[in-house]
C-alpha cells in the first residue's frame, strides 16, 4: 500500500502471485495499463490489482484504501510518502531488495481561450 503525505493510500496489490515467489521483479503500476498483475509476478507495467481484501498490520493506516493511483490527482506531492507491504504467506518471507522509488509524472495543463 502506498501511503502519500495528505493520508492518501492506494493499494497496489494484494494476493497477487499466489504462493510462487517474484523474483527480480521491477514492477511499475499505472491506472491506464492493460492489465493487472499475473501469476507469476514478473516485471512490467500494471494496474493496481487487487484480487483478495486485506488488513495491514499498525502502523499502516486503517481501512478502506484507494484502488487507484488517481487518488493522488491534484494533490501536493510534497512531503513524506510511505510504502507498506506485508507478505501473508506464513510460509517464507519476503524482502525489497534494493529499496523502491517514486516516480511522480505530473501533466502541464494548457488552456485555450
Amino acid at each position: 500500500m502506498l501511503v502519500g503525505p495528505q493520508g492518501q493510500t492506494v493499494e497496489l496489490m494484494s494476493c497477487a502471485g499466489g504462493s510462487i515467489n517474484a523474483v527480480n521483479a521491477n514492477l511499475t503500476f499505472d491506472d491506464s495499463a492493460p492489465n493487472q498483475v499475473p501469476t507469476p509476478i514478473v516485471s512490467g507495467t500494471y494496474q493496481p490489482s487487487i484480487f483478495c481484501a486485506r488488513t495491514y498490520s499498525s502502523p499502516a493506516p486503517t481501512p478502506p484504501y484507494g484502488t487507484q493511483l488517481s487518488v493522488f490527482n491534484d494533490t501536493l506531492p510534497n512531503g513524506l510518502w510511505s510504502l507498506f507491504v506485508q507478505d501473508y504467506f506464513f510460509i517464507d518471507t519476503g524482502s525489497i531488495s534494493g529499496g523502491w522509488t517514486l516516480n511522480i509524472t505530473s501533466c502541464e495543463i494548457v488552456s485555450t481561450i
